[in-house]
This record gives C-alpha cells, sequence and structure tokens, in this order.
C-alpha cells in the first residue's frame, strides 16, 4: 500500500513539472514547459530583456532540451527597451499582449510557421514602421498594432478572411491599405483615427463593414465600396472630415444609422446599377420601394425639401448634421427616426398628418426652429426629441398628448426658450395656451 502511494505521489510530481516548471537565463528570458518536449517564452520578471532579443528554437532545462513553439500571453508586455526581436521558425503561437507597449522595437519579423497572433500581440508598438504577416495567418486579431503610430507599411497575405476590432485603429502615419481578395469582415473601428489615411482598397469578397471602421479618417476623400457588400455599421465614417463622394454597392441590404454622419464635405452619395436594394435620387439613399429615407450627405443643398410621398419612415440619423436644410415637408410619413434632424438649420416644418411617432432627439439643436405643428396623429414623442432648440417659441398639440407622461416626459421640450408657449388643441375643438410651466404632468427642472 505504500508502495502504491509513493508511485501516485512520484506521478503527480512528474505531472507537475510537466506544467510549471520554469527556469531564467541571463538574457532576461524565462521558460515554462508546456508539454513533453515544448516550451513557452516570456520575460523574466526581475531582468527585462533590452535591445536586440533573439529568441533561441531550442532550450535546455534541468539537462533536457525543449522546443520553443510560443511566445506567452504577456509575454514581453511593456518591455520598453526592446528595440528588435528575432523570431524562430519554431514558434507557431504568439499569445495575446505578446509585444504590447514594446515602445522601442523598430523591427520584428513573424516566421511562417506561426498560425496564431492573439489579441492585441503589438499593441503600442509606437516605434513599429512595418509589419508583414505571415499566410499561414487566416484572421488578424482585435487590437492587433492599435496605437502603432509610426506604422506605414502592412502587408496582408492573401489567406486573411478579416480584421477585427480596433486592429490597425490610430496609426496615425498609415497612409495606405490594401486588402486581399480573401477578406468578407472589416470589424468595428478597424482603421479608426488613422489621420493620413489617404487610400483603401476594398476587395470583392468584401460582405460586412463594422461601426465606426474608418470613423476620424481626415485624410480620405473618395471611397468605393465593392459590389457584394451587404452590411454597413453605424458611423462607419464617422468625421471623416475630407470625404467628398462615396459609391455604394447595389448589395448593400442593411445600414445602420448614419455611416456618414458628420462628413461635411460629402456632397453625392452614390449606389451602383443593380438589383437594387438601395436607391440614389439627386445623391440621398433610399430603400428600393422609395418606403423609407435612410441618408443624406451632410454637405448636400438640401434647402427646402420635400420627402417623396411613398416615404413612410425616415430612418434614425437620416439629416444628422445636414446644416444646408432649411425646410422639411412631408405628407405620408408615419415614423421620424432618433436624431434625423438632430443640428440641421430646419426654419419650416410640415410634418403632414400621418405621423404616428417622433422618435429620441429627433430634432435635437434645430436651432432655427421656432415654430411647431404636431399633427393629431402623433401618438409618441420620444425623450429629448425637441430639446435645445432655442429658438422655439410655440408649439400646437393635441390634448391627448399631454395627458401621458410616458409621452410627453419632462425631456421633450427640454432647455428650451422661456418663453415658448403651447398651444393644447381640446377635444371639443378649443384651444388653450399655457406657458412652458403650465403644461400638465409636464415637470421641467429648473433652469
Amino acid at each position: 500500500m505504500l508502495k502504491r502511494i509513493l508511485l501516485i505521489i512520484i506521478v503527480l510530481a512528474v505531472g507537475m513539472n510537466l506544467t510549471v516548471c520554469c527556469k531564467t537565463r541571463d538574457n532576461g528570458l524565462r521558460y515554462e514547459i508546456t508539454g513533453e518536449n515544448t516550451v513557452k517564452v516570456e520575460k523574466a520578471k526581475d531582468n527585462l530583456p533590452k535591445g536586440k532579443v533573439v529568441i533561441p528554437s531550442q532550450v535546455k532545462l534541468d539537462g533536457k532540451t525543449y522546443t520553443v513553439t510560443a511566445i506567452g500571453s504577456w509575454g514581453f508586455f511593456g518591455c520598453k527597451d526592446i528595440t528588435e526581436v528575432v523570431i524562430p521558425n519554431t514558434i507557431t503561437d504568439i499569445d495575446i499582449w505578446a509585444f504590447t507597449n514594446c515602445e522601442k522595437i523598430a523591427k520584428i519579423d513573424i516566421p511562417s510557421t506561426v498560425t496564431h497572433i492573439g489579441y492585441s500581440a503589438f499593441e503600442g508598438c509606437s516605434s513599429l514602421t512595418s509589419i508583414t504577416i505571415p499566410s499561414s495567418i487566416k484572421m488578424i486579431d482585435e487590437r492587433l498594432c492599435k496605437e502603432c503610430d509610426n506604422l506605414t507599411t502592412i502587408n496582408l497575405p492573401p489567406t486573411i478572411t478579416s480584421i477585427g476590432m480596433s486592429a490597425f485603429s490610430e496609426c496615425k502615419k498609415l497612409e495606405t491599405i490594401v486588402l486581399p481578395d480573401a477578406v468578407t469582415t472589416i470589424g468595428a473601428y478597424a482603421f479608426a483615427y488613422n489621420d493620413a489615411l489617404k487610400y483603401v482598397g476594398l476587395p470583392a469578397s468584401l460582405r460586412s463593414i463594422g461601426h465606426e471602421a474608418f470613423s476620424c479618417c481626415q485624410s480620405l476623400t473618395t471611397m468605393d465600396i465593392p459590389e457584394g457588400t451587404t452590411q454597413l455599421g453605424y458611423n462607419a465614417f464617422n468625421y471623416c472630415k475630407a470625404l467628398e463622394s462615396i459609391t455604394l454597392p447595389s448589395t448593400l441590404t442593411y445600414i445602420n444609422g448614419n455611416p456618414f454622419s458628420s462628413c461635411r464635405a460629402l456632397k453625392e452619395i452614390n449606389v451602383r446599377q443593380g438589383e437594387h436594394s438601395l436607391i440614389s435620387i439627386d445623391g440621398i439613399i433610399f430603400s428600393n420601394d422609395m418606403t423609407k429615407l435612410i441618408t443624406c450627405p451632410p454637405s448636400h443643398n438640401c434647402g427646402n425639401y420635400t420627402v417623396p410621398a411613398s416615404v413612410k419612415e425616415i430612418m434614425p440619423y437620416a439629416f444628422y448634421d445636414c446644416s444646408k436644410l432649411t425646410g422639411i415637408t412631408m405628407t405620408n410619413v408615419e415614423r421620424i427616426g432618433e436624431s434625423a434632424f438632430h443640428g440641421t438649420n430646419i426654419s419650416t416644418l410640415n410634418l403632414g398628418n400621418k405621423l404616428k411617432s417622433i422618435e429620441k432627439a429627433a430634432f435635437y439643436s434645430c436651432n432655427e426652429l421656432s415654430e411647431v405643428f404636431l399633427p393629431d396623429s402623433v401618438q409618441h414623442l420620444g425623450m429629448n426629441a425637441f430639446d435645445f432648440c432655442h429658438k422655439l417659441l410655440k408649439v400646437s398639440l393635441a390634448e391627448k398628448l399631454t395627458k401621458n407622461e410616458d409621452e410627453f416626459n419632462n425631456t421633450v421640450f427640454q432647455f428650451n426658450s422661456k418663453d415658448l408657449k403651447f398651444i393644447v388643441r381640446k377635444d371639443d375643438g378649443t384651444t388653450e395656451t399655457l406657458s412652458f410651466d403650465q403644461v400638465p404632468v409636464v415637470h421641467f427642472p429648473e433652469r
């Protein structure tokens, strides 16, 4: 019995030794056994590596030779004095945060044996000027090269199928990127805040562009989104201040919000010929059946715009920040989406008699609007729907709206002129004029 117990203890000790045995070498590297003949490498906590780091392909621990196959998670995180890394062709895995914030690394060669590069592996490597991803990699993980301030060259292999969230965001000197023919997905913020980015080559394989994927790319002037792309995320090109024109594919079936908000130079949005899911009329985008008005270029010379009679819904952010929109007339619109007219200069507003719902912040900060007539058909007013309309002096509305706190709450007309008057239309055909603080159930905060 005692021999059996001793045997079990020995077996357990060997098993434990397999996973936790570590050694530190003079060059600041530490190794951890990961398999019978393999180890991963990382920095030594008490002796951080500096200068040029050469990772060996093999290492001896307690007289036994192991192959170095991985760079561990957080492996060289924050090693600010490393200037170059030589990775042997025995490495197959570069784990998460492997070289994050290694600010002085100017050169790193990734061997073709590497099949996985983890989340944020090179984030904050601000001295890195170029990176070549081997063809053994199939996808670019999230934040891979985020905040690589001096990165100017990205070489991606034809095997790449997706670009992860924030993968190359805040790469301030990146001017050009051409994505491989197999890429189908560009993640959220993938190339956001790249001030110098002037050209983006998108492949025919592309199907989806995530939200804010190219947000705040200040040097982009044109974009051509290829046929086959079906989804375009909200604010995909938000604050691309130099963007003047963009071409959308006929295959686009889903636009989330306004992908071009605050693109104040954008004058035209074109849609390719084809079996349209979208239609462009005078640069304004509609659904194929003309029942939805989807988006208008912020720099479009809208003036006093009449919404086509077929339109029943104005989509969220549709005219967001369209400073040249001075008036709007609609006849059959039933719903106005969130922030649809946010920040426009409309001074005249004709809502028709079919409108049922005005969503959150729909007319927020419309500073030229002085009078609003809400038709009897209106059943819902979203929060902040007419908030910060500083010149608004008169609102005509049905009495039923003032009796419903859920639909007429204390934010709908918040922070407008103190001289704002409500003309309440009663069921018996008479009207009553109420001051800002007299409208029933509307409890405005003190100003």
